[in-house]
This record gives structure tokens, C-alpha cells and sequence, in this order.
């Protein structure tokens, strides 16, 4: 496959993923192609004069990953990719090479950064049903069986904290500097500012940076004022040479998990209100966070809307934190449930819960997203 017609293909579909902007490719000093999308997605030769992100990579390296044979991501970890510029329309990549692989029979046009309506969901049926009395259980990993989570649990949408779930993981159990020897010659991206109040947009301040490094600072008293929460490696793919020191839950088949993601910082981070399209197991590996959960059937009241109109992420407009009930008076009926989050706990957070995640101490988490859809079944 030629270069020009792989870029061609690639920004194929930049309207029903939603990428605007110009993407600078540099696979050497003579070979170098821009293109402008969404306005063409005809790769042009040569350098553009204002480029919104540049990405320098192998040509052979770019042709594995529009085939599919390689993750941008991974390579990326492994400094086989160089990106600079705007980052955040950089993370879109990921996004194009799926649709390009699997593109969808009918197309939707999506615009970046726009906030669309919130769809309801079949688990917001099943939790209007359910009473958690106030609190989500806590119950030791070998106390519940596969029958009990499947029938008890994930069947009928309701969370857990499996504790002494993590024992099993190398990672876990292996102290913390000999655990830091395994991010060497790693990068990850990194949040920064005030991202909180710009969920899931690409305008956030998203930077690279060697993991070490990152980890090195995230003990450290900050030496100014600055907006919004501390940096944060939120949503890094873990590290192919990560992934023997981890377990994959065995609550679900295996090959229905996606590539488990990693999220590390420093005491303070905040992953704002919001919900994910699939079910989710989050693992508490170093340091503790708090966990606010709110039931899928309280989307409207939460000023809930989407990333896409066709559904999946969804960002919420009432802020717990901060709460506006002038504004969404609805909030009030709301019942937030605290999950305080240890070392060797592993969360089991449905598909639709709402959920915001603030870290207390310096902290390493690595999540588990499942690509399954919940049987629709009468809650028992």
C-alpha cells in the first residue's frame, strides 16, 4: 500500500468521527504529507506552514497501524512515534483507524467538541428498580462466585467492590521501586490545567511526557498555584511489557475485554461526572481514591449529554462538587454513593452508572472495559 493513498483512506471518515484540523506527517527529511480534513482528505505533499499537530513516525510504522497490525497507542509508549502540536486532536487517531477497519454501514457526520442529547439506555430500566440502601457492597473477591456476580450483580446493573482482589498480580505485590523499573524508556500523555471542566474535549492541554519522570514528581508539594486539578496520566493503554504483571479479571470472557488502560497522578486528580458505554472493572493498585456513583436513571437530572448523537460517553453538566440546584433542582432527589477505593480493591461499575473519581494519595489505577451488551432481562 502507498503512503498517500493509506492517508487518503485513514481521513476517509474524518466527518463521522468528528476530527477537524491539519495533520502533519513527517516519515523523513524528503517524504512529507499534510492533509486538511475535514475539508480533503487528499494528502498533500510537502510541509504545512500551521499544522494543528505533527506526527513523526517510520513510513513502514504507519503502515502497520492503518492496517491494523499495530496500536498507535503502544507504539507511541515505546517512543516509535513522536507527536507535537495540539495532542488532543493527535488522541483522535486511535478513533480514525478503528472507523477506517470497521467502518460503519451508515454514516453519521459528528463535529468535535460538540455536546450532543443523552440517549436513554436500557440500564437506566433496570437501576430505577433497585434499592442499594444507601451504600455499594464491599465483599472479599474468593467470598463471591461467578453465579452470585453474574446472577446477583452484572445481570441486574448493580456495582461492587471485590477487596483482596489483586493478590494475584505481580504488580501489586512487588514493592513499589522494583514496580517503577518497568515504566523505564515508557511515555504516556499527560492532562494538565483545568481539564476537568473540558471533559472529553480535544481543546484540553494534553502534553507527552516520560512515565518516570512523571512519577517522580507526583510525591511533590507544587511549587505554585495553578488552575484546576494536578497533571494526570488519565487513559493511557498499559504498556505491552506492563501486561504480564496484570491479571485480567475473570468475570467475563477474555476476549471481550478491550486493552486495559492506565491511570497515574499525584494526590488530587479528578475525573469529572460522567458515564461510559460499557461495563468497567477498575483496579486499585497503588494509593486510594474516592469514587462518587450515581444510578443511570438520574441522566436527565444530571444534565447529561453525549459525545456523539448516535450515543456512548456521556459528560454531565451538575458538578457534586459544586452543586447548582438553581439550575438542576432535579439533583436534589439524587443519591450519590461514596466508594472509597484501596489498594488491591477492584470496582465493578456497570455500563451507565455515572461516576466522578477524585484520588486522595499519589495513585496507580488500571481499568478493564468489556465490549458486551447486558442481556435484556427482568431484574430479579
Amino acid at each position: 500500500m502507498h503512503v498517500q493513498s493509506a492517508l487518503s483512506a485513514l481521513f476517509a471518515s474524518a466527518n463521522s468521527v468528528g476530527v477537524a484540523g491539519t495533520f502533519q506527517f513527517v516519515f523523513s527529511d524528503q517524504k512529507r504529507y499534510w492533509v486538511s480534513v475535514p475539508t480533503s482528505n487528499l494528502p498533500q505533499l510537502g510541509v504545512h506552514p500551521a499544522a494543528d499537530v505533527t506526527i513523526e513516525l517510520k513510513e513502514s510504522v504507519f503502515l502497520t497501524i492503518v492496517q491494523g497490525l499495530a496500536n498507535i497507542e503502544e507504539l507511541f509508549a515505546q517512543g516509535q512515534l513522536k507527536i507535537t502540536g495540539n495532542i488532543g486532536l493527535a488522541t483522535l487517531l486511535p478513533s480514525l483507524v478503528s472507523d477506517s477497519l470497521h467502518p460503519a454501514a451508515a454514516k453519521m457526520e459528528v463535529e468535535m467538541n460538540r455536546r450532543y442529547p443523552a440517549l436513554p439506555r436500557f440500564s437506566e430500566q433496570l437501576s430505577a428498580s433497585v434499592n442499594l440502601n444507601g451504600s455499594i457492597d464491599r465483599r472479599p473477591k474468593n467470598q463471591v462466585s461467578m453465579n452470585e456476580f453474574n446472577v446477583r450483580y452484572r445481570a441486574r446493573g448493580i456495582p461492587l467492590v471485590f477487596t483482596q482482589a489483586l493478590n494475584d498480580w505481580p504488580l501489586f505485590s512487588m514493592p513499589r521501586d522494583t514496580a517503577l523499573e518497568q515504566f523505564a524508556n515508557l511515555q504516556g500523555i499527560t492532562r494538565h490545567g483545568d481539564y476537568a471542566h473540558k471533559a472529553f474535549s480535544s481543546e484540553r492541554d494534553f502534553r507527552t511526557t516520560a512515565m518516570l519522570d512523571f512519577i517522580a514528581t507526583m510525591d511533590e508539594a507544587p511549587c505554585h498555584i495553578v488552575a484546576g486539578p494536578p497533571a494526570y496520566m488519565g487513559n493511557n493503554l498499559v504498556p505491552k511489557q506492563l501486561l504480564p504483571l496484570i491479571r485480567f479479571p475473570d468475570y467475563f470472557k477474555r476476549s471481550l475485554y478491550i486493552q486495559p488502560r492506565l491511570w497515574l497522578g499525584p494526590k488530587g486528580t479528578l475525573t469529572p461526572l460522567h458515564r461510559d458505554d460499557s461495563d468497567n472493572l477498575f483496579a486499585q493498585v497503588w494509593g486510594e481514591k474516592t469514587t462518587l456513583l450515581a444510578a443511570p436513571h438520574h441522566r436527565i437530572a444530571l444534565g447529561s449529554w453525549s459525545t456523539s448523537p448516535h450515543g456512548g460517553l456521556e459528560g454531565c453538566d451538575f458538578d457534586p462538587s459544586h452543586p447548582n440546584f438553581e439550575e438542576f433542582p432535579a439533583a436534589k432527589q439524587v443519591s450519590f454513593l461514596a466508594v472509597h477505593l484501596k489498594p488491591g480493591d477492584l470496582l465493578f461499575l456497570p455500563e451507565g452508572w455515572f461516576h466522578q473519581v477524585r484520588s486522595l494519595t499519589s495513585s496507580l489505577s488500571i481499568n478493564f472495559w468489556v465490549n458486551s451488551v447486558r442481556e435484556k432481562v427482568a431484574a430479579d
